[in-house]
């Protein structure tokens, strides 16, 4: 039973972060464009802080639950290729990690910061902002998509 609900958590963690990920880059960036670029940064803003809370908190729970799920003899196993691909797939996970800290810690916070108050036009920055946050949303979706790609090879 533990090792279901083990299971079971690490799929929706990947469903939630991941499946977040693809809507925001395939639904919520373009959709922006067709709105006020003083609404947009206000969305995107707001959307950007609340989709941290609940992607870093799918990324604690798959954390979690991969180290329950990997047996300890596998984690630094470079003689098998399930040992190759879990190491490549843990790169990619903390590369996402990194990127996502980078999106939390300075883009979002900047984005904010440079967004226009109400009847102003945006600045530079806030474009700047904007353009950074969508190329780390979309390195951070391939990273997704890669580790989903790892994850299934291990199955």
């Amino acid at each position: 039973m533990d090792r279901i609900l083990i299971n079971y958590l690490h799929l929706l963690g990947s469903i939630i972060w991941i499946g977040g990920a693809i809507y925001m880059h395939l639904v919520l960036q373009p959709s922006l464009k067709s709105i006020d670029p003083r609404e947009s940064g206000k969305l995107q803003g707001i959307i950007a802080k609340r989709f941290s809370i609940v992607a870093w908190s799918s990324i604690i729970v798959l954390i979690i639950t991969g180290f329950l799920k990997t047996p300890s003899s596998l984690l630094l196993d470079t003689t098998s290729n399930f040992g190759v691909i879990l190491l490549i797939k843990h790169v990619f996970i903390l590369l996402a990690i990194i990127v996502g800290l980078t999106i939390a810690l300075y883009v979002v916070p900047n984005l904010q910061k440079y967004a226009p108050k109400s009847g102003e036009s945006p600045i530079q920055e806030f474009f700047r902002f904007q353009k950074r946050l969508k190329t780390l949303a979309a390195t951070n979706l391939i990273f997704a998509l890669i580790i989903l790609g790892m994850a299934s090879m291990l199955w």
